[in-house]
């Protein structure tokens, strides 16, 4: 076992390098042919788990499948990238992430309770050095950065789980907040599901002092839920924490082929955080990670299941189904128009909002083309190349 993240909350978790050590956690033997291509996984990517989440896998498949390794995380012929996307802009602050004129992303942490097998940064973690935070020197910058720009009126915390560190997040908060210029924080959490824990009332107090209601000027928690399997009762308690400290929660989910690619499931996982007092905001398509085939529907799927969702529940319980690719997000059926799809059925071209003028009036070092774009010389729109899902 080993510690990590913010000494004070002692938060506990698991690191897995073999096969042994996951057959003893989880109390699921290895099937014998698996065991070679298992192991490479575990060599090769970072496999962590929580006690919460083991008990939680351990009666529910859904959330097995989205923290267990899986061999064919290193199968060959898996489509995708190690690095699907990243920030656009130039910003020169390794904790600064932007893409968009008015918000930007500000990264405190790196390591997560656990590490889910579909997240985007699953690669980046391969350093040795990955999990190390970075100084406060460098989230000092990263202030700066931001107070430099003023129409940057947004801010998300992300990571990694800023839950993991709330003197770093605390700092972040503190800096912000000095900003007139800046209005909501977000905050990102999957933390409610892989460690309810370290949710606790130190967490909400500190997020609760660093929001200005009468203003408007709030913080918010972007809540990660993908499965109804997922509000446990320690989630519903983290949850009401929030509420009674009024802070907003709104929720992200992911669209996870034979996890949650199904209408009933996916209506009771909405209805369930509508009723927890959590605003349902995106439906996320997951993004062309290597090894993640498996896990990914087809885009039409993915378009049935939005249809299917405006039928079963409120439309204050449905969802915006967004699609991150290499120029900016995309709502599917709204921003998101396919114009072209490649001989090898995978490849598809998707329309959008953006141009090429509107990136260079954000980063006039954008002089060329982004990777994988073209513009559409009726419109003078973007067009970026897209890998549809296998599953």
């Amino acid at each position: 076992m080993a510690r990590g993240g913010a000494a004070p909350l002692q938060a506990r978790f698991f690191d897995l390098s073999t096969t042994a050590q996951l057959e003893a956690l989880t109390g699921r033997p290895v099937a014998p042919g698996q065991r070679a291509a298992l192991q490479r996984v575990l060599a090769a990517l970072p496999v962590r788990l929580t006690p919460h989440l083991l008990e939680l896998a351990s009666a529910s498949a859904a959330v097995a499948a989205q923290y267990l390794p899986d061999p064919r995380e290193l199968d060959p012929s898996s489509r995708g990238e190690p690095v699907p996307f990243a920030g656009l802009l130039t910003t020169g602050c390794a904790a600064v992430e932007r893409i968009y004129r008015d918000r930007c992303v500000l990264l405190p942490v790196a390591a997560c309770p656990a590490y889910c097998r579909f997240c985007f940064r699953k690669f980046h973690r391969q350093r040795a050095d990955a999990a190390r935070p970075p100084a406060f020197a460098e989230l000092d910058r990263a202030l700066a950065y931001v107070a430099a720009h003023p129409e940057l009126r947004e801010v998300l915390i992300s990571g990694g789980e800023p839950a993991l560190d709330p003197e770093r997040l605390g700092h972040l908060l503190r800096g912000l907040r000095r900003l007139d210029t800046v209005g909501p924080i977000r905050v990102a959490c999957r933390a409610l599901v892989s460690c309810p824990e370290l949710v606790d009332d130190r967490l909400v107090e500190l997020l609760a002092a660093h929001q200005d209601r009468p203003s408007g000027r709030l913080v918010e928690l972007a809540v990660h839920v993908n499965h109804p399997d997922e509000l446990t009762p320690p989630t519903d308690a983290a949850l009401a924490r929030l509420r009674a400290a009024g802070l907003h929660t709104y929720s992200q989910t992911v669209l996870l082929a034979g996890i949650n690619d199904d209408a009933a499931v996916l209506a009771r996982l909405l209805r369930g955080l509508r009723d927890r007092g959590v605003e349902i905001y995106t439906l996320y398509y997951p993004e062309p990670l290597l090894g993640s085939d498996h896990l990914r529907p087809s885009l039409a799927r993915a378009a049935a299941l939005k249809q299917e969702l405006r039928r079963l529940v409120s439309g204050r319980a449905n969802p915006r189904l967004i699609i991150t690719t290499r120029v900016g997000k995309l709502e599917l059926g709204v921003e998101a128009e396919e114009v072209a799809r490649e001989a090898d059925g995978r490849q598809v071209w998707l329309r959008t909002p953006y141009t090429l003028e509107g990136l260079r009036a954000l980063e006039p070092r954008t002089l060329a083309l982004p990777p994988h774009c073209r513009v559409d010389e009726g419109s003078g729109r973007l067009e970026v190349r897209y890998l549809d899902g296998a599953a």
